[in-house]
């Protein structure tokens, strides 16, 4: 690979470098987050505590923020993967 050494220190590919840097470092942080989120989140049928309509409305609850956890938790990775590949695209780049 030959490398330009005006492309190396072109202000406007530095800046998207660290730009992507820092989207990568963010989408790292909220996918973290995201998974120990979801670790909180009990799976299965809600305890025995609950009875009745209670039972059914905790229960759907749980579900139904656990769905979305692994939405939000699969929409980061695929934005994570995508940034770490336009990354690595503008490195090989030079």
């Amino acid at each position: 690979m030959i490398l330009d050494s005006a492309s190396l220190l072109d202000p406007a590919q530095l800046e998207a470098r660290h730009a992507l840097s820092a989207q990568l470092a963010t989408l790292a942080r909220a996918l973290a987050q995201l998974e120990r989120a979801r670790a909180g989140v009990p799976p299965g049928a809600p305890s025995d505590r609950w009875r009745g309509p209670a039972q059914s409305a905790y229960g759907s609850s749980v579900r139904q923020l656990g769905a979305q956890l692994d939405q939000a938790i699969d929409a980061v990775r695929s934005a994570k993967r995508c940034t770490a590949r336009a990354l690595a695209t503008m490195a090989s780049r030079g």
